[in-house]
């Protein structure tokens, strides 16, 4: 796989200034810096409580905070003095919000008890519970192949007495709204919005336990998953609670079921996208999304990593460039949003012009160098690598690491690397393969055929991979496009989409997809997106949407955490 042609660039920036009768602070790209200690959570009882000393410190001139009314917050020099109002409620939670110049503010959790004037205090009262799972948080997909056949999400929850009572027990469920933020500051900033309430119905509002009994019939809870406002890969809560209660009281704790929901598309063929990192910022995935709003792109690869050889101490090791580096270092920044998002993060291994190749490791040489790729993906939290054998020099026989360049000897690190993998990495990782070099071809290794430890493989410029043993068309490619350069472009039709999912294979390759034109190649956006909008019809019959954010590569090693408008 070559590497695009580089272009050198250069900017020039002139200096401006503000006049004004006035004297003005000097223009400064400095940003302030802001820490509280402790940052942990604060805990408190409903009542009888000690404040707590919170320590400020900062290089800005000043500092401030803002906070819930229940929470008493005094603030002297660099401290701030917090204590909790008596609590006579249900449980409650709040943050402190600190600021200081054009610091990142800082935000401290407060809880505090439920108080014994709430229904918490009645240990023999009723509860809600969801009739299928454990606890108040309950997690339910959907999953569709078509934007015509998307199926509602059902539940069912019902009134639990821990004793039979003498008298009818009568529950009334509602929707609360309000309790977004709450939830979120308990679940430590999940990632959710709130389902539409309009998407929501009751089979019945009321719940009833009759006399002498310690359930009552369930209610049917149903979520219209194809409603207006509800997008696909979003993580929506459904808070569900206990609105009003006679006959028993409910603790606070036993008032709530929260459901997760999510819808996805099942895609039957899937898209990776291989970014060249040296050009371009990989956060550019996340703005191609279908019309319901799945990412287009399911994998994004890192190209690439090296497999390297230190003559000097004998070592073959893993090597990245400074663009590879700021990537993983700088992980949640740049990785972890994708993966968020549905997209996995694959890194890209490549031959770097010496005696280290992918495909000519012995034995016990892909199995050190798998052990430290496993490390790796377990260390910057990434979904597995990509293989390509390419610009490595013939091999030094004699030497314990290396062996003949052979498919026997790519296929062996494919194989130890999928070990690797599963001893060390505690999340689903993949194994795939550009088939290239000695990797064209997949073997059997210790009895093992390459379906078992290869997930997927790609083809080169503008052809399709076939099934080595063991493998279903389901892991090969049908095509495979060169965004930069043009290889394969012009095959990405809508038909030639549609008859590939209806053969049966499983994914597309993009390669060197750039829409920024912020690197050292100018933006490919044009005529790719004309390209991936054919096959997302034809894959998916939907249109793949514009854009509306663009991600720049901003220098060697660095990228802009910033997201700009489309165009800008």
């Amino acid at each position: 796989m070559k590497r695009v042609l580089k272009f050198a660039a250069c900017l020039a920036f002139a200096p401006f200034f503000l006049l004004s009768c006035e004297e003005q602070e000097p223009i400064t790209d400095e940003i302030n810096t802001l820490e509280v200690t402790p940052s942990d959570p604060i805990s408190f009882l409903a009542s009888g409580n000690t404040a707590v000393t919170l320590t400020v410190t900062t290089d800005a001139e000043s500092w401030d905070f803002t906070a819930p009314a229940w929470i008493e917050a005094t603030q002297e020099e660099n401290t701030l003095s917090v204590n909790a109002k008596d609590n006579t409620e249900a449980s409650r939670v709040g943050r402190i919000e600190f600021i200081a110049g054009n610091a990142e503010p800082v935000t401290v959790t407060v809880m505090q008890e439920e108080g014994s004037g709430s229904q918490g205090g009645n240990k023999g009262g009723a509860s809600i519970v969801d009739t299928a799972n454990e606890g108040p948080d309950v997690e339910l997909s959907v999953e569709y192949t078509s934007l015509d056949a998307i199926a509602d999400a059902t539940a069912e929850v019902k009134v639990v007495l821990k004793e039979a009572v003498a008298e009818e027990v009568t529950v009334t469920l509602g929707y609360d709204a309000a309790y977004l933020n709450e939830f979120k500051l308990t679940h430590d900033d999940m990632e959710c919005e709130l389902f539409p309430e309009a998407a929501l119905k009751f089979s019945s509002n009321t719940l009833t336990v009759p006399a002498g009994q310690t359930e009552s019939t369930p209610v049917t809870v149903t979520m219209d998953m194809d409603a207006e406002g509800v997008a696909s890969m979003v993580t929506y809560l459904v808070p569900v609670y206990v609105e009003s209660a006679e006959g028993a009281e409910v603790a606070s704790d036993d008032s709530r079921v929260n459901y997760l929901v999510k819808r996805s598309l099942k895609k039957e063929v899937k898209n990776v996208v291989y970014f060249e990192v040296n050009d371009t910022n990989p956060m550019n995935a996340i703005e191609y999304l279908l019309e319901d709003g799945t990412p287009f792109f399911d994998a994004v690869i890192l190209f690439a990593g090296n497999i390297n050889y230190n003559s000097t101490d004998d070592l073959v090791y893993l090597s990245n460039n400074p663009n590879v580096t700021a990537l993983l270092e700088n992980s949640e920044t740049y990785l972890q949003p994708l993966r968020k998002k549905g997209i996995k993060v694959y890194l890209g291994l490549l031959g770097n012009h010496d005696a280290a190749g992918l495909a000519q490791l012995s034995d016990w040489g892909a199995q050190q160098f798998a052990a430290e790729v496993a490390a790796a993906v377990l260390e910057y939290k990434i979904d597995g690598v990509n293989l390509d054998d390419e610009y490595s020099s013939y091999p030094d026989l004699d030497n314990p690491w290396f062996t003949s360049p052979s498919a026997a000897a790519g296929s062996r690190l494919c194989y130890e690397l999928r070990k690797a993998f599963d001893k060390t990495v505690p999340w689903e990782t993949e194994v795939s393969v550009f088939q290239y070099g000695r990797i064209y071809s997949l073997t059997v290794v210790d009895g093992v055929e390459p379906g078992e430890f290869v997930d997927f493989w790609v083809a080169n410029y503008g052809g399709s991979t076939s099934p080595a043993a063991g493998m279903s068309y389901k892991q090969c490619s049908y095509l495979s496009i060169e965004c930069n350069l043009g290889g394969g472009l012009y095959s990405a039709t809508e038909e030639r989409a549609r008859s590939a999912k209806e053969s049966g294979y499983g994914w597309c390759m993009w390669f060197a997809f750039d829409p920024s034109g912020s690197g050292s190649i100018r933006s490919n956006y044009s005529s790719s997106f004309n390209a991936m909008s054919n096959t997302a019809r034809g894959l998916y019959d939907m249109e793949l949407l514009t854009p509306t954010g663009v991600w720049h590569k901003i220098g060697e090693g660095q990228y802009d955490p910033e997201r700009h408008p489309f165009g800008n």
